[in-house]
């Protein structure tokens, strides 16, 4: 159920959506706020989202948290955006990437709480080396929460700790996040660890994050079944890749293309 009221309020962009646009504005200068604390910026997404919902009972509870995680995601989208247009602070930012990050956590532990008893299938979220943007692969995590998936975020240093390796040897779908153009190696040496934890084939591989979106080509050469532009697109194709690998090995791509680069880009519609 949720799945499906997801789909159709994402037919758009959340920002280009009548009903959320002030929301993710607000709440973007919200987290900013000096004497913002968390119990109230809670209350005001949990407020909004509330008022907005048309989810019957049975899936408002984990309706209702996949909305405020994607409000999250728009309002620190929209932070950035700030940023790069000279409209936000360092201040702003740093204080603002702190405090999505508390959100962020917190949404998590809500929906773990509601999907406690789920078994459903496992998705290891990692980070290569050095990469200090992990809000937006906490958010998506905290979104398959919601999906009934299991998940965990693993930096890639964390590989060599007792365990770690042997859980994402678990997993079904591998989501990577790169933000930072320059730890191109390290995500190198990320997805060629990755390979070693799964001697006879790797499940479908997913990427995000902007240095991602920027070196698509690469990225396939290496082996990436699609690149993603959001937590819901990220936690969508993971969902379509895990169906059709229960039926059909995806195997890694050869070479390159035009036509396979794109098709293995999924984006919002614009």
């Amino acid at each position: 159920m949720t799945a499906k009221h997801l789909s159709g309020l994402l037919d758009k962009d959340l920002e280009d959506n009548e009903q959320y646009r002030e929301v993710i504005h607000l709440l973007r200068d919200r987290v900013v706020h000096p004497g913002a604390r968390l119990d109230d910026l809670l209350a005001f997404l949990h407020t909004e989202v509330l008022a907005r919902s048309t989810a019957d009972a049975s899936a408002l509870a984990s309706t209702t948290t996949a909305i405020k995680i994607l409000l999250v995601e728009a309002a620190a989208r929209q932070l950035g955006k700030d940023w790069t247009s000279e409209t936000a602070s360092f201040i702003d930012v740093t204080i603002g990437a702190a405090r999505f990050q508390d959100i962020a956590q917190t949404l998590s532990t809500e929906a773990s709480a509601q999907t406690m008893d789920c078994r459903g299938p496992f998705a290891a979220i990692l980070l290569p080396e050095g990469e200090q943007h992990s809000l937006m692969c906490y958010l998506t995590g905290a979104l398959f929460q919601t999906m009934g998936w299991q998940q965990a975020v693993v930096a890639h240093e964390s590989f060599r700790q007792p365990g770690v390796a042997g859980t994402v040897a678990k997993a079904d779908v591998i989501c990577v996040g790169w933000s930072n153009v320059r730890l191109k190696s390290n995500l190198e040496h990320l997805i060629a660890d990755v390979r070693l934890q799964f001697p006879s084939a790797t499940p479908p591989m997913i990427a995000g994050g902007v240095a991602a979106l920027d070196s698509v080509a690469f990225l396939v050469e290496m082996g990436i079944d699609c690149i993603c532009d959001s937590a819901y697109s990220a936690v969508k194709i993971s969902e379509n890749l895990h169906s059709l690998e229960k039926t059909i090995p995806i195997a890694a791509p050869v070479g390159s293309s035009a036509d396979r680069i794109i098709s293995r880009i999924d984006r919002q519609p614009r």
